[in-house]
């Protein structure tokens, strides 16, 4: 799961990435591409408001009002006049680099139109081959306004307009330079007059006016919101299916074949949880198919067990004094035939026949005393138990289990070997601990303690070691009520097993 985040996250990355790529060549490549769009709009917006200013006052006044301008956009501006082909007049506060300076030389201003008359059609030339309007004496009355409404044949309003011409970066980082183009007087014969008006920023933004990044934020966001949005179904499907496979293969491994997945699927994975969960079933039928073989075995072996040690009893009182000595080496081997005989019942009873667990609220302290006066009499012990403290399980499972585990202390860590025993309630289940100060198991044998017929490499003697069914009782005892069981190192050295049993309330006794 981890993976597949990490993933997704690259993928997020290298578009994010993409993207920052992708605006940043287009900026540094194609500014005057922005003029067709909202930037072009907004120094339209700009030049006019200068350009009807400038109309109104007389021209003593324009650098004041370019300042004012200049001031509430925050940026450097200059207004360079010039009419026909005459080089412009003006200059600029800050350094013009050389490429915005090529620039503003090379603006062809618009030429001059052809004066109309009043019928719309072209006036015939004047003295000196110059156009003259029709109807309208030259050079006009004075007070005419500086662009007078002329209209072409369709009654269109032809009047010049204002227009931005360039929008790029200056040479040497020297902050980005925007020209607008500010049509100021059209005279009845000559050449109209123009302004350029000329704004540096120090930064592409300026403010929002060159480019606005805003939007492009958000279409990134947006791209990286869609891509997240059609990536997250798939992204959660895999990581719900992947961790439901992981607990599956966790649970077969801890011997619970009962595999559900819960979903169907039609790709790979989905054919992976079919395998797993047909894994199982086979699984589930070989291990229960070995325990009803071996809990036959043992059922079938009881009768000539129990008829053998009474054929010896009844051989007794026929020998003589010496024989008698072989006679109770063979006993004691046919009784401890006899007790792996009734482990091995006892293991297969809670796993292959459930129906025989009879689940009751059990008194746990009265239940450890007795197990404890059994097993181990005598021995030093640490209590920690409350008396009214119960559990929902099975009486002559959860005493085997007890008993297994303090046998196991008193063997391996003899008569003086210290056991610590301390239950408490939490939540809906009650945690014992049974500990020992004896010598213990190594980290590796740990995993190994519940298998059947496992011991480790310091135990693996028939007087030591026993049969290896012990720990394997226990756990299959304890989960046969809805319980479980984990070993683990006691410090500074022993053994420590923790159950966890269903807690009860002991009115339900």
């Amino acid at each position: 799961m981890a993976k597949l985040l990490l993933w997704l996250m690259v993928h997020l990355a290298v578009l994010a990435g993409a993207f920052y790529l992708f605006v940043a060549w287009q900026l540094r490549l194609g500014l005057d591409s922005l003029l067709s769009g909202s930037a072009g709009e907004r120094l339209k917006g700009v030049g006019e408001r200068v350009a009807a200013e400038l109309l109104q006052a007389p021209r003593p006044e324009w650098p004041e009002i370019i300042d004012r301008h200049a001031g509430d956009l925050g940026l450097d501006a200059g207004l360079l006049v010039g009419a026909g082909p005459d080089p412009w007049i003006g200059s600029m506060e800050v350094q013009v680099p050389p490429n915005v300076d090529q620039r503003i030389k090379g603006f062809r201003r618009p030429e001059q139109r052809p004066p109309r008359g009043r019928d719309g059609l072209e006036a015939p030339p004047g003295p000196g081959g110059m156009p003259r309007e029709r109807g309208r004496p030259s050079p006009g009355p004075p007070g005419e306004p500086p662009f007078p409404e002329e209209a072409g044949p369709a009654g269109r309003d032809v009047r010049p307009s204002v227009q931005p011409v360039f929008l790029l970066r200056g040479d040497g980082g020297q902050g980005y330079w925007a020209g607008i183009d500010l049509p100021l007087f059209q005279p009845r014969r000559g050449q109209p007059l123009h302004g350029l008006l000329v704004l540096h920023s120090p930064d592409l933004s300026a403010g929002g006016l060159f480019f606005d990044l805003k939007p492009w934020i958000l279409g990134g966001l947006a791209v990286l919101g869609i891509s997240l949005v059609l990536w997250a179904p798939f992204f959660i499907g895999i990581t719900r299916y992947v961790s439901r496979l992981s607990q599956a293969t966790e649970r077969i491994a801890d011997g619970k074949f009962s595999v559900d997945l819960g979903a169907t699927r039609l790709d790979e994975l989905g054919h992976l949880g079919a395998s797993i969960e047909s894994m199982a079933a086979r699984l589930e039928r070989l291990v229960l198919g070995q325990k009803r073989f071996l809990g036959d075995v043992a059922h079938e072996l009881c009768s000539p067990l129990a008829r053998i040690q009474t054929g010896l009893g009844v051989l007794e009182y026929g020998l003589p004094d010496s024989q008698k000595e072989r006679l109770a080496s063979i006993e004691e081997d046919v009784g401890e035939l006899s007790r792996l005989v009734s482990e091995v019942l006892a293991f297969t009873k809670a796993s292959t026949a459930p129906a025989a667990v009879k689940l009751e609220a059990v008194e746990l302290r009265a239940l450890i005393e007795a197990a404890v006066a059994r097993e181990c009499p005598g021995q030093a012990l640490q209590w920690d138990v409350a008396s009214d403290l119960a559990v929902k399980a099975d009486r002559n499972l959860l005493s085997r289990a007890v008993a297994n585990v303090l046998r196991n202390a008193r063997r391996h860590g003899g008569e003086g070997c210290k056991v610590e025993i301390a239950a408490a309630k939490q939540g809906g289940m009650v945690e014992l601990r049974i500990a020992d100060d004896g010598p213990g198991v190594g980290p590796a044998d740990l995993p190994r303690l519940f298998e059947p017929f496992y011991r480790p490499d310091a135990a693996r003697t028939r007087e030591a070691g026993g049969s290896g069914l012990g720990l394997a009782i226990v756990r299959s005892a304890v989960e046969s009520f809805g319980g479980s069981v984990v070993a683990g190192s006691n410090a500074p050295r022993g053994l420590r097993l923790v159950f966890h049993l269903p807690a009860a309330d002991l009115l339900d006794k």
